[in-house]
């Protein structure tokens, strides 16, 4: 009974098939998550860059704003 067991073969395509499918699906998440980290950084930086640039041009309106006399 050991030797039937042993020497069938029918189920060993999909093993591989599952197998190989695991491989890809994990290669792809790692890859996912090594861009998804890179991008975070990035993102990251050049919003911090744009709320730089925005709390100099909001200090520059609230000067003009005073400069400009409202009320005429």
């Amino acid at each position: 009974m050991n030797r039937l067991l042993l020497n069938d073969e029918r189920g060993a395509v999909t093993v591989d098939w599952v197998t190989l499918t695991a491989g890809v699906l994990l290669f792809g998440i790692m890859v996912i998550y090594t861009v998804m980290n890179d991008s975070a950084g990035y993102l990251m930086d050049e919003f911090e860059v744009l709320n730089a640039q925005y709390a100099a041009d909001a200090i520059d309106v609230s000067a003009l704003e005073q400069q400009i006399d409202i009320n005429r």
